[in-house]
């Protein structure tokens, strides 16, 4: 099972985001819970940099399966509201998938 999570404070703004495990929805190659997990958490990532300019610190797994992106919290408020409607995004999608694969996928928060 593939587990998101999501690191917010008290406010529910979201400052970074974990990523682990497989989706195991189909063989390798042809797991779409797995893609789908990969291309919102890559293009939230990309998006990011892109829109805010803020570089985001990385670590991933080698053999794929970890991602975790942490990200500064001191931010002027404008770069502050572009994150946070990324972020935003970037649950909703994965929340999205959670209602129709549950089996697969789950979405948790950790306060900070």
């Amino acid at each position: 099972m593939i587990t998101v999570t999501i690191n917010s404070d008290e406010n529910r703004k979201s400052y970074g985001f974990e990523i682990s495990g497989h989706a195991l929805s189909d063989t390798y190659g042809r797991d779409l819970v797995c893609a789908g997990a990969s291309a919102v958490a890559f293009g939230t990532v990309n998006a990011i940099a892109h829109i805010t300019g803020v570089e985001p610190q990385i670590e991933q797994g080698a053999e794929g399966g970890y991602l975790k992106v942490t990200l500064p919290t001191d931010l002027d408020s404008e770069t502050d509201d572009k994150l946070q409607v990324i972020l935003n995004t970037m649950v909703t999608q994965f929340y999205t998938m959670t209602a129709s694969y549950s089996d697969y996928i789950e979405l948790k928060y950790n306060m900070v």
